[in-house]
């Protein structure tokens, strides 16, 4: 009798002991998930104040696209109503003039139907517009500057150097209709040291450092003593003359630019090259 009452009172408290640590491990678990939450938020936090001077729209508008192997940052840019993707002619070269698909990165590769492909006259202008379908109802809020500017004017410029896979979150956080984190491009700073309206290429940026070819096209941004708000310099150049291929914090080489000199096409190019293919394609209609 007392040998079955021992047996029974051990295995008691084995259950006791077993459903302790179930809870433990249980509380263990919470603990751990809302730990990660509680880290997830703090890196958003830092991301979204190391971001804080540039608007959300600037970051959505500017993006990564891809003809084959061929990537490349991409600006959204309206006029007339109608959304245009500023690119490189190093990557429009890759396309069919018209009816080209291009691939935009947002997560994964999403195909992106263009409707033409827009040349500047000049071969020396490394741009690329194309045409796409999508329509806006009002002006982008960040648009193209109408002022003067001066030498010494700070700028932030910006473009993509691959795609990032969005990172998975723990599941307890609730789903949203736009993404918990982000897409944003690598942001830098510089200041404008000459300004050549005779050239396409008018604006000449100072920046820290090299700068990856694969920025080429993204914007470029300042903020506006006048308007009090954002507005569009320029497009970033792709300087291939100068490009060289370089290994950058251990990583596989790519074709850089360590001049520590960007230099930016004013959007008169864009907007020239979008009005010279509307009156071609005009004239070439019957009447």
């Amino acid at each position: 009798m007392l040998r079955q009452e021992s047996t029974r009172l051990r295995h008691a408290a084995e259950r006791g002991n077993l459903s302790s640590r179930k809870d433990s491990s249980n509380v263990l678990s919470r603990q751990m998930r809302w730990a990660s939450i509680g880290a997830l938020l703090l890196v958003l936090s830092t991301w979204t104040h190391a971001q804080y001077e540039l608007p959300d729209e600037i970051f959505a508008r500017t993006l990564l696209i891809r003809s084959g192997n061929e990537m490349a940052t991409a600006l959204k840019f309206d006029h007339g109503g109608r959304i245009y993707l500023v690119t490189t002619r190093h990557l429009g070269a890759t396309l069919p003039m018209r009816s080209a698909v291009v691939q935009v990165w947002h997560g994964s590769w999403i195909d992106l139907q263009t409707n033409r492909v827009l040349l500047p006259a000049s071969m020396n202008v490394d741009l690329a517009v194309l045409e796409t379908d999508e329509k806006i109802g009002r002006p982008y809020k960040v648009a193209p500057s109408s002022e003067v500017l001066t030498t010494g004017q700070k700028v932030w410029y910006m473009g993509w150097l691959a795609p990032i896979p969005r990172p998975k979150l723990p599941e307890s956080i609730p789903k949203t209709s736009r993404p918990l984190i982000p897409e944003i491009p690598l942001v830098s700073v510089g200041t404008i040291t000459a300004i050549d309206p005779r050239r396409p290429d008018s604006f000449e940026i100072r920046v820290d450092g090299a700068y990856n070819l694969r920025m080429a096209s993204g914007p470029i941004v300042y903020w506006s003593p006048v308007h009090r708000d954002f507005e569009l310099l320029a497009v970033i150049e792709r300087n291939q003359r100068q490009a060289v291929s370089a290994s950058i914090n251990g990583n596989p080489p790519q074709e850089v630019v360590k001049s520590g000199i960007l230099n930016g096409y004013g959007f008169d190019v864009v907007i020239d090259t979008i009005a010279a293919s509307t009156a071609q394609q005009s004239n070439a209609e019957p009447h």
